[in-house]
Order: C-alpha cells, then sequence, then structure tokens
C-alpha cells in the first residue's frame, strides 16, 4: 500500500478510536475524564511512534476538533494536552529516545497538563481553587476545636493547604505520565514496535543542572517556608516549586539509599528494604533530598554502582 494512502487509514483509524473513547466518555458522565486519562494519549502514541512528530500534527489537529463536537471546551483541553503527551512520546519512539529522558519528559509533561486544568482553565471547568481551600481550612478549624488543640493562624492554613493542593496535583500528574508510560510500551511492543528495552532506573544517570536547579528549589522551599511574604499567592507558588524540587531530589535520594543498603545489607530481602527506605523518606525528607543532590552531581551514583561504598565500609 502507498505510504501516504497509509498515514490517511492510520490517521482515520485513531480518529476513529478517540471518537469511540469520546463517545462512551459522554455515555458515562465523564467517567473517563476523571478515572482513565492515561487512555487519551495512545491512539497519538501509535500514530507518532510510526510516522514521527512532523507528519502527526493533522491528526493531533482532527483529535482536538472531535474533543470539541463530541464534548465540550473542558473535553476539547483534556484530548488536545493528552494527545500532546501521546505525539511526544511516540515521536521519542520514532527518534530512538533514551527511555528514561522520554519518561522524565512525558512525566513532566502531564504534570504542567493537570496544573493547567487546576490553575489556568479553572473558571471554564468551575473548579474554584480558593472556595475549595476554604472549606478544607473550616474543616480544620473544627478539627482542632474539637480536639482542644491550638489551632494555626489563618493565614498558616490557608497557605498550608494550598500549596498541598497544588503539589498533590503536580504528583497527580507525574504518576498519570508514568502511567501512560508502562501502558504505551506495552501496547508498542504487542505491535511489535522496535522498542528500547528498558533499564533499571539505577543505570540512569540525571543530568548535573537538574541536580542543581533541584537544589535551588529546595533552597527557596526552606527559604520561603521560614517567614511569610506579603503576598501570599506568590509565596504560595514559590512554595510548590521549592516542594518539586526538594522531592526531586528525594526521589533520587531515595534510590541512592536504597543502593547503599543493598551493599551493606546484602542478605536482607530488597522489599523489605525499599519498605523500609520508604519510611525514612517521609520522616526525613531534607536529608534525603541532600543525599539525591550528591547522588546526581558527584561521582557517588558511580561509586554505588561499581559496589565501592559497601568495600569502603567494610575497610573502615
Amino acid at each position: 500500500m502507498n505510504r501516504n494512502i497509509r498515514k490517511l487509514t492510520d490517521g482515520a483509524m485513531m480518529c476513529a478510536i478517540v471518537g469511540a473513547i469520546l463517545l462512551i466518555n459522554r455515555q458515562t458522565g465523564g467517567l473517563l475524564e476523571g478515572m482513565a486519562l492515561f487512555l487519551f494519549p495512545l491512539p497519538m502514541v501509535f500514530y507518532s511512534a510510526k510516522y514521527g512528530m512532523k507528519d502527526s500534527w493533522t491528526v493531533f489537529a482532527a483529535m482536538v476538533i472531535l474533543g470539541f463536537i463530541l464534548g465540550s471546551v473542558q473535553t476539547m483541553f483534556y484530548v488536545g494536552s493528552e494527545s500532546l503527551i501521546g505525539l511526544v512520546y511516540g515521536s521519542g519512539i520514532y527518534k530512538k529516545t533514551d527511555a528514561h529522558v522520554l519518561t522524565i519528559r512525558t512525566m513532566i509533561l502531564a504534570a504542567v497538563a493537570d496544573i493547567m486544568t487546576m490553575l489556568v482553565f479553572a473558571s471554564f471547568f468551575g473548579y474554584d481553587l480558593a472556595a475549595e481551600a476554604e472549606e478544607m481550612q473550616t474543616m480544620m478549624n473544627e478539627v482542632f476545636e474539637s480536639s482542644g488543640v491550638t489551632a494555626l493562624s489563618e493565614t498558616m492554613i490557608s497557605r498550608t493547604i494550598r500549596t498541598s493542593m497544588i503539589v498533590a496535583t503536580i504528583f497527580t500528574g507525574l504518576m498519570e505520565g508514568y502511567i501512560t508510560h508502562v501502558v504505551s510500551r506495552l501496547m508498542l511492543k504487542r505491535l511489535r514496535f522496535p522498542v528500547e528495552p528498558a533499564s533499571p532506573i539505577q543505570y540512569y544517570y540525571p543530568p548535573k543542572w537538574a541536580g542543581y536547579l533541584g537544589m535551588a528549589g529546595f533552597l527557596l522551599y526552606m527559604t520561603v517556608s521560614a517567614r511569610a511574604m506579603e503576598n501570599e499567592n506568590l509565596q504560595i507558588a514559590l512554595q510548590s516549586i521549592g516542594t518539586f524540587g526538594m522531592f526531586y531530589l528525594a526521589f533520587f535520594g531515595f534510590i541512592a539509599n536504597l543502593l547503599a543498603g543493598k551493599e551493606l545489607f546484602p542478605k536482607m530481602s530488597p522489599v523489605i528494604l525499599a519498605i523500609l527506605d520508604l519510611m525514612l523518606l517521609f520522616f526525613l525528607s531534607p536529608i534525603y533530598s541532600i543525599l539525591g543532590f550528591l547522588y546526581i552531581t558527584t561521582d557517588f551514583h558511580d561509586r554505588l554502582l561499581k559496589g565501592d561504598f559497601g568495600h569502603a565500609s567494610e575497610n573502615q
């Protein structure tokens, strides 16, 4: 079959799949938008993985138009943002981009899409961040009063709630991006695409600039949290950025501590090590952030992979 005809046929098929998903979504009252967003990027993943980004924009535009015809402005945004994630992921497969880089890129895009939904397009979607934060604040005050505990200041509670909501949205987006990555790989393998074999996360070397950027976020969080600013919205935004940077470093600190635990306690079950590591992460996040910074920016990563850390400890 002629390649151009094949592209048209595959594009029409992917649009038909998106149309079917949108019809099911409308019949279920928007259930797929809330519960199965990872389905929306998959048709675009398949098409762009086969034909690349340049030849996929027309199909992308057709999917966005379908979102408006078979849904609403909100649905159109969801279809557009999720299809863009699929376009980026699939074109990365087409170009044989490193799997870890592609995964992180997809997770960041998904987090940005969720933040855009929550903040920028809140008025379109009927979502009122301020009203929801105020409702949660009222509930917290009632809990404090019923338990006899001295309540925190209204300003501090409001700032903490808003920051937590934004951070939770970011991490929800990251998880959605990771699920999209996993499902896409499974689908592409079934379709016999030349997908790069997955390698353990410990063999991934994050760019050093990302480590310094994460440390800047960590220091920003520590600085902004220490005192109240006149502009509350600015403080919430800075705290959210700083929290994201801190947990980015803490994630790699978690990996570093897990590798070190395997070297120091080789007979211990990896599952138990991971559970203990995760428990410590929740209580010692700042320390894990510093450890993650060293893991990214120094030779600590190489020493852990080579087993030098465990041998050094034995020699001491």
